[in-house]
């Protein structure tokens, strides 16, 4: 004890000899200086107009009361005090306004505030930017927390920060003076962390997300594992916008007049989390193989392939691997294996060709093991090598000799006794999904009050049963699609459209929900729900895989079970346009739209707003039993695409065609909207023919508020409740916000 009070007294001697020895470092005595302080703002560059605030601070960070104002006076992110005569060394920037969105290319709608904590001895020239924002708390807690003097509280939280992002080599120069404009590696390491701060965001989740991460760091000088996660997830959305991102950094300075290098963006991301960003690159994006191209025969073989580099690459794209195993749900698990004795129409027995292999990679040794040849005619394929970066860095071409005495056919055949069973029982569970659907919807948006609406509440009947429906239907399809797989695999692109039809529908109206490709070893094992963008992307990537074993026809799923299985590549492509929809990519969803339209399989009817038959204009639907009698209940139908290709249409900046869409379905249904706002008009469209599409329009667009009414706090209707049944024995399963 006596030891340790000397220490403490030691301690406290040497601290206040060195603040003694060192006033000037620690600003007391300060002698009031004239500084000429200017600088700009750098998230891209904030706009003319915006304000940046400078208040004095003692060594301790508190304010002297003195404060001064400036306006950005140009595009550039400009300002300047001018002379000014200060009281303390420190001060605090912190500038208020709309900035230039670099990942968006636009320019936001809502306002940002960004800070920086400067030692205006050091340099008086400043840059405020997303940097110097999050060391500022950092600062102030080492400063007020920890007890260090200025200097040693800013070196440290500089290097913190950078290293949190692998980019630590770069701390010896200060955040201050780092500038999107100046083309070196400051510059490249400022536009690396900004574009993860923006992401895919809104301005008010940006806004969330800059709040969070300075909060984290500045009180512990790290990052907690939830928010890196986020901030890996933002790394693989950016990983393949990052030339447009330099492009667009690049053409918004040439049209202030600057002419901007920014170097390759790629070498300040950490793409293998090893701590450093990127060192895990080669200078080129190929890499040498010790050899491109294998010639197999029938009998097939084993093969090692030696990737020449001392950098790590992969099979598959890294920055898309997922963390987690998906599984199947354990309600309405089916094993009816023995019912598909007949699944296929008699005397068709023969698996589709193609070369069955296996690949590993292991210390860059590629492994590939390929098995006999189960087809009659040569056949190839290709194997991908990719860097850390989740490119392209090497093709390896298979090549696979046939077996001449083996007889095989390349279409798909038609089902037999028992496929036709199953299936149509498969149509009968997703027609009692999509009804219930289509009634909830219905039901809310047809209230007489509407800015006050009764919700759904997660114990309503509706709602669960509607949610089993689609998983119930979801699991006779993985049961079908393993069993075709196991035999002829000749209906997978049709099942898996059936299978991104039922998740997108699901994601649309719950958003992250349990995405399931495959049985469970243990039938009461639990799910997560899988965020919803992750389970967009994965039906991005069925619905583009899907499409090439499609045929182009006009498809009628009313016939027979045979013609409800083999969906058309139409049935795809809407889909997968939806889909690129609800991820707000209206310019890849477009031209899908436009080839469905261009095609000519489906027409607009002059017909009532809401009647629904089997005609011209039904992609998509079910019979549905009612008091009435049957009805056609859609899915996809014709009115509906083109109204989203009028959405993408006006998104990608063409209103005139928007408009003449517009008015097709006008002129068809003898309705009458103002076009004086484009999106409402097609909302206003969306409701009047009681578009299955309606809610997923008004959440991708934001209009709850301005076109449905909806409060502020209500705007989580737009989304339903998970059901109370599925929390009960889904132990993993989280609610859905608001309810």
């Amino acid at each position: 004890m006596k030891l340790k009070k000397y220490f403490y007294l030691s301690t406290a001697l040497i601290f206040a000899l060195y603040s003694c020895s060192d006033d000037e470092e620690a600003g007391k005595g300060f002698t009031p200086k004239v500084f000429h302080v200017m600088g700009k703002v750098e998230k891209g560059p904030m706009i003319r107009g915006s304000h940046v605030e400078m208040r004095t601070l003692d060594e301790y960070m508190v304010p002297t009361g003195n404060s001064y104002t400036a306006t950005i006076d140009n595009n550039l992110g400009d300002f300047n005090y001018g002379a000014l005569k200060i009281d303390s060394p420190y001060a605090k920037l912190t500038a208020d306004g709309y900035f230039f969105n670099e990942v968006g290319g636009e320019l936001s709608e809502g306002t940002i505030k960004l800070d920086a904590i400067v030692d205006l001895k050091d340099n008086s020239s400043i840059n405020v930017n997303v940097l110097t924002h999050l060391k500022s708390k950092r600062i102030h807690h080492l400063v007020t927390t920890e007890g260090m003097v200025f200097k040693e509280a800013n070196a440290q939280a500089q290097k913190e920060l950078l290293t949190q992002f692998g980019l630590q080599k770069y701390a010896s120069k200060d955040a201050s003076q780092f500038s999107i404009t100046s083309g070196d590696d400051a510059s490249g390491a400022l536009i690396a962390i900004s574009s993860l701060v923006l992401t895919d965001k809104s301005d008010a989740e940006i806004v969330e997300f800059l709040s969070i991460l300075n909060n984290e760091f500045g009180t512990e000088g790290a990052f907690s594992q939830e928010t890196k996660k986020k901030i890996q997830s933002g790394k693989n959305y950016l990983n393949q916008r990052l030339d447009i991102i330099s492009e667009n950094i690049k053409n918004r300075y040439q049209e202030l007049g600057l002419e901007v290098k920014v170097k390759d963006l790629a070498y300040y991301f950490d793409w293998d989390n090893d701590g450093i960003a990127g060192n895990e690159l080669d200078e080129s994006e190929s890499v040498i193989l010790s050899s491109k191209e294998l010639n197999v025969p029938a009998k097939g073989g084993e093969y090692t392939i030696i990737v020449k580099s001392d950098k790590p690459y992969y099979l598959n794209p890294p920055s898309f691997d997922s963390d987690t195993d998906l599984e199947e749900l354990p309600q309405n698990n089916i094993t009816e294996e023995h019912f598909f004795s007949s699944l296929y129409e008699e005397n068709t027995n023969i698996p589709s060709p193609k070369i069955e292999l296996d690949k590993t990679i292991n210390n860059n040794i590629i492994t590939i093991k390929v098995t006999p040849a189960h087809f009659k005619e040569d056949l190839s394929t290709t194997i991908t090598v990719y860097n850390a970066r989740g490119k392209v860095a090497a093709v390896i071409a298979v090549k696979q000799e046939g077996d001449k005495n083996y007889w095989g056919k390349h279409d798909p055949v038609r089902l037999g006794k028992n496929g036709i069973s199953f299936v149509l029982g498969i149509q009968e569970t997703m027609r009692n999904a999509v009804s219930g659907q289509l009634h909830l919807q219905s039901s809310y948006i047809h209230q007489e009050n509407f800015k006050n609406p009764v919700p759904y509440y997660p114990y309503d009947d509706r709602i669960g049963k509607t949610w089993d429906y689609y998983y119930n239907a979801i699991n006779r399809w993985l049961t079908l699609k393993d069993v075709d797989a196991s035999m002829l695999n000749c209906y997978q692109s049709f099942i898996n459209t059936h299978l991104a039809l039922a998740y997108y529908q699901l994601s649309s109206r719950w958003s992250g929900v349990p995405f399931i490709m495959g049985h469970p070893t243990d039938p009461f094992i639990s799910i997560p729900r899988t965020d919803e963008a992750e389970i967009l992307s994965r039906l991005e990537n069925m619905l583009i895989d899907a499409m090439n074993g499609l045929d182009e026809h006009h498809y009628d799923a009313f016939q027979d079970a045979n013609s409800m299985l083999f969906v058309s590549k139409n049935v795809a492509r809407i889909l997968l346009a939806y889909v690129y929809c609800n991820q707000k990519k209206f310019d890849k969803a477009l031209p899908l739209l436009e080839e469905v339209i261009r095609k000519g399989d489906y027409h607009l009817e002059y017909s009532q707003a809401t009647e629904y038959k089997n005609n011209a204009e039904c992609i998509l639907g079910y019979y549905i039993q009612t008091r009435n009698g049957e009805q056609c209940h859609p899915c996809l139908d014709y009115k509906d695409v083109m109204l989203t290709a009028a959405e993408c249409l006006y998104h990608t900046g063409n209103t005139p065609k928007a408009k003449k869409y517009i008015n097709q379905i006008c002129e068809h249904k003898k309705l009458t909207v103002g076009q004086s706002d484009i999106l409402k008009a097609i909302a206003s469209l969306h409701y009047q023919i009681n578009s299955p599409s309606y809610m997923n329009f008004i959440r991708r667009n934001g209009l709850g508020e301005s076109f449905m009414g909806l409060s502020q706090g209500n705007l989580y209707q737009l989304l339903w409740p998970i059901p109370s049944s599925e929390l009960d024995r889904n132990s993993q399963m989280t609610q859905n916000p608001g309810y």
